[in-house]
């Protein structure tokens, strides 16, 4: 609801509709049993809000939450007891998101993962240091397609095969470069991975601070291609890195967020726009000679959309 207005709800979630955005803490995935907690457990509720046009966002959001009691054989209790938790507010951040060049230059790219509330990087929670952090909130993994409308072509266990494999990474703002790790080999596509950590997950990467609490990474970045040192001052545009395939990854690619802080993951993800591109329809129906071409300005590729970029 609209803090300001309560008796007016924005969106009200129930059965099916809100079992859809449950997920067991831990677990990305929404389940039929979700709305079913057990002493002691847990469960997020992923909630994506549209704003039509031409409306005023709320200053505040509050959230009602109802629940029906059961007994030990889960049926309700006492007839139908219910309990409600009311009055939890959410302030809205009034400020609008930064506006950003894309961080890769010329050709077709597919948005994997990208912005929706159904997404792997949407439902990543990771528990670092005994908070609950979304740090890919509104990340993207950035696939390049190729004249054959495909990420590759030859061999898919040779990076070299990827044409995006290589690729100039580029500064989507001016800033200052915080991290750099360039030390993490690539890895062969569609093989088993080494041992994940928190310290090798994203790869090589590089985080650059572009403004006030608001922090971009680069991961997955080519073994030695990285350009850049911690402590340099970058411009918009200038190429850093390539992109590569190392960290958890299975093929080459660039994986970008927007973040609140530096930490790759223990940090929360922050929403921002592609300064334009043209949006080429999504992934799933993408044919090579047979596609939209819609100029886009000042907005964010949705979850496996094709995009072209300037």
């Amino acid at each position: 609801m609209d803090g300001a207005r309560p008796e007016a709800a924005l969106r009200v979630y129930r059965d099916s509709a809100l079992r859809s955005i449950l997920a067991p803490a831990g677990s990305m995935m929404s389940g039929s049993d979700s709305t079913h907690l057990e002493p002691g457990c847990r469960v997020v509720a992923f909630v994506w809000l549209p704003i039509p046009n031409g409306r005023a966002l709320p200053a505040t959001l509050r959230h009602r939450l109802t629940f029906d009691i059961l007994d030990s054989a889960s049926r309700q209790r006492d007839g139908g007891t219910q309990s409600r938790i009311d009055s939890i507010m959410v302030s809205v951040q009034p400020a609008p998101a930064p506006v950003v060049m894309p961080p890769l230059r010329g050709g077709q790219w597919f948005a994997a993962s990208g912005p929706s509330n159904t997404s792997d990087h949407r439902r990543s929670i990771a528990a670092i240091g005994g908070h609950a952090w979304l740090a890919q909130r509104f990340a993207i993994d950035w696939n390049m397609v190729g004249p054959n409308g495909d990420t590759h072509r030859g061999d898919e266990r040779q990076n070299e095969s990827y044409w995006g494999f290589g690729q100039p990474v580029h500064a989507v703002a001016a800033g200052q470069v915080v991290a750099v790790v360039d030390s993490i080999p690539d890895n062969t596509p569609h093989s088993a991975l080494p041992p994940i950590t928190l310290g090798n997950i994203a790869g090589n990467f590089v985080t650059i601070r572009i403004g006030a609490g608001q922090y971009a990474t680069y991961g997955h970045l080519k073994h030695a291609s990285i350009r850049v040192r911690a402590g340099q001052s970058v411009s918009s545009g200038e190429v850093m890195a390539l992109v590569g395939n190392s960290g958890q990854t299975t093929a080459p690619h660039l994986h970008f967020q927007l973040t609140d802080g530096p930490a790759v993951l223990g940090s929360e993800g922050i929403p921002y726009v592609l300064s334009s591109y043209t949006d080429l329809g999504s992934g799933q129906a993408f044919e090579e000679n047979k596609h939209p071409t819609t100029p886009r300005r000042r907005t964010i590729p949705e979850e496996n959309e094709v995009v072209a970029l300037p």
